[in-house]
């Protein structure tokens, strides 16, 4: 910018982006607007941990991550999404205290993937 905008200008591009946030559905609210919760499903959640855990984030780190920002999740979004993704059998999470465990089936990213596919598409 050479210049500092103008009220006007400053209106057009919140309005502008609230029309993008609205169309990309990250926006809920007819007259109070606030952002929408993003619903991460856990199968994807699942092999996203397995990729931090295989670049070395592992136990506390994996749940701290900025990485889960992305998705606009907190630390305890990530619990309960490690909670579910152990119930559901996609991985095993232990936590006692400050001291957490968190280990996968599969090494390979490719097995781990096959596997989570394979899990996330079975008939109930």
């Amino acid at each position: 910018m050479t210049c500092a905008w103008g009220d006007g200008t400053v209106r057009r591009v919140a309005q502008g982006l609230l029309t993008a946030l609205r169309d990309f559905g990250l926006l809920q609210g007819a007259v109070k607007k606030q952002i929408a919760p993003v619903r991460l499903p856990v199968d994807a959640f699942a092999f996203l941990a397995f990729t931090l855990h295989r670049k070395g984030v592992s136990g506390d780190q994996l749940i701290k991550s900025e990485d889960w920002r992305l998705f606009l999740l907190s630390p305890s979004d990530v619990e309960r999404l490690l909670i579910q993704a152990h119930q559901e059998k996609y991985l095993s999470y232990h936590a006692a205290g400050s001291v957490i465990r968190i280990t996968f089936t599969q090494k390979d990213p490719e097995e781990y993937a096959r596997a989570v596919t394979q899990r996330a598409h079975r008939p109930a």
